[in-house]
């Protein structure tokens, strides 16, 4: 084969590698942004989840058909009242060779657990009240309060185990060399270009993986991110666009791989007039006409959502509240004068220049807005820094792209759960409504799925009257391949974003 291989720089500059210098079996991924951190307890995005997930493994993880799948752990038993989870792990190593030991998964947990650290999912995981290990291969989740949903968030990619004693060195290094019980090893990093990962030969599934190397390349770019993947220069790419989907999909030599769960919407910083007010809220999501977005944003393709982003099948789904809302604007105006904005407000909408749907999301709710007097200024950085600043509250309100982060409703938490002392991932900083939290607690505690559906029904009410979250549509989440490369998956639905577990399985074929 006399192929060259280019790396897409982030200042656009091009480097040259010949294939003599590629190893058989190697994958080139086109990522859409270079991780801001590999970081195991944070959640910085799709792009550094994609890599983490070649690194690390959990004790489980959610695997390529939806459902948990043990891993680090080979088995495990929830106690009837659901505050006892109990693992047996096998025999796996780490990187350094060192073996996965209970210790090993008590330190992690304190870690995340840590109220000083800045682990993503503390909140859901600290009804974790203790963590026994009666043995070097037995784990003890002791929980203060019932939760069915709790092995939802052991299955993420921020809840991987890593060793104790790099724990000890590096918790407070962020740049520290990375060391899990992946498929894949971490290599080298060099910033603004790639990031290389080398075979684990001693990963506890045998056969695994197929590929010798992965050379993460960065493409911030859309445009370049498509056309190096038309061009060969790699295999697989992240986050198509909507206007190169159906091309992509026709070919010859690629392939599209879609799945629909993740949506698109609007949360609020509900702190400060005028969005600390559910009227201006809810007209907002009778302002916003959803077609505009599907055609401004997604070249006419995904759903519409009139009320919360519940998939149909998942507990909390209503079919009688699924159109709670609808294309209104005089009754957008009535709540807006209700609100005392009858002539409108200036404010400043948070999106990302880095990826077009965001923007033109942005755009498009600019224009509609406008027709009930909101009067805003776009704030469009790269990605990294939507990101800081979403975290920090620096917004009026944002576009919002996202999913549930596990098959559960307990997933609802992370956006609706209040209180100033969380950690503020997804949620919309600073609200905080004692109905509402009680719900979540409740439904995350309740056993009986009856039951449980009820207390959900009763949060969908509540959710839908207060708004602090407007959605907008279901997206249809790509990646695409080229010819001769099998066993990647685009995982179903919600859990589409943590899609670089099926690396382990990947093979290319030249």
């Amino acid at each position: 084969m006399n192929i060259v291989r280019k790396l897409g720089l982030a200042t656009g500059l091009l480097a040259l590698m010949s294939t003599s210098a590629i190893a058989e079996g190697s994958l080139w991924f086109g990522l859409s942004a270079e991780p801001s951190s590999l970081d195991t307890v944070v959640q910085p995005g799709t792009a550094a989840r994609t890599v983490k997930l070649a690194i690390h493994r959990g004790l489980v993880n959610y695997g390529i058909d939806g459902k948990i799948s043990p891993e680090l752990a080979e088995s495990y038993e929830i106690s009837e009242d659901a505050r006892t989870y109990t693992f047996h792990l096998r025999d796996a190593k780490f990187h350094d060779g060192s073996p996965v030991t209970a210790a090993d998964v008590k330190a992690t947990f304190e870690h995340i657990l840590d109220p000083n650290g800045k682990a993503a999912f503390r909140n859901e995981l600290s009804i974790i009240d203790a963590v026994e290990t009666p043995d070097d291969k037995t784990v003890v989740l002791k929980l203060s309060t019932p939760s069915v949903a709790l092995i939802g968030y052991l299955a993420l990619p921020e809840s991987v185990i890593v060793p104790a004693a790099w724990l000890a060195e590096n918790k407070d290094n962020p740049t520290a060399t990375p060391i899990g019980a992946g498929p894949f090893t971490f290599g080298e990093w060099t910033r603004g270009q790639e990031i290389v990962l080398e075979k684990f030969d001693d990963y506890y599934k045998e056969g695994k993986p197929a590929l010798d190397e992965i050379h993460f390349v960065f493409y911030g770019d859309e445009n370049t991110r498509v056309n190096a993947l038309k061009s060969g220069d790699v295999d697989i790419i992240d986050y198509v666009p909507a206007k190169d989907a159906e091309a992509l999909k026709a070919g010859p030599g690629t392939e599209l791989i879609s799945t629909y769960g993740p949506f698109m919407g609007l949360q609020f910083n509900t702190k400060f007039e005028p969005f600390s007010k559910p009227e201006v809220r809810q007209a907002i999501a009778y302002a916003v006409d959803r077609s505009a977005i599907i055609n401004t944003a997604f070249n006419g393709i995904g759903a519409p959502i009139w009320g919360l982003a519940i998939p149909e099948g998942y507990m909390g789904y209503s079919e009688a509240k699924k159109d709670y809302f609808s294309h209104d604007i005089e009754k957008a105006r009535e709540l807006m004068a209700k609100a005392g904005y009858p002539d409108g407000f200036e404010a400043r909408l948070l999106a990302s220049s880095q990826y077009s749907f965001h923007q033109n999301t942005a755009v498009a709710v600019q224009s509609e807005l406008a027709k009930i007097g909101i009067r805003l200024t776009l704030d469009l950085p790269d990605w990294a820094t939507r990101m800081s600043k979403a975290g920090n509250a620096d917004y009026d309100f944002a576009v919002l792209g996202s999913l549930g982060e596990i098959a559960d409703p307990d997933w609802l938490t992370n956006y609706y759960y209040g209180g100033d002392k969380l950690v503020r991932t997804n949620n919309s900083p600073y609200f905080d409504d004692p109905e509402i939290n009680g719900l979540l607690d409740k439904g995350r505690a309740t056993v009986d799925p009856v039951a449980r559906a009820e207390v959900y029904d009763q949060f969908v009410d509540r959710a839908l009257e207060l708004s602090p979250i407007v959605y907008f549509m279901w997206r249809q989440q790509d990646y695409a391949v080229r010819e001769g490369v099998t066993g990647f998956t685009n995982l179903p639905g919600f859990l589409t974003f943590q899609s670089g577990y099926s690396l382990e399985n990947t093979k290319v074929e030249d």
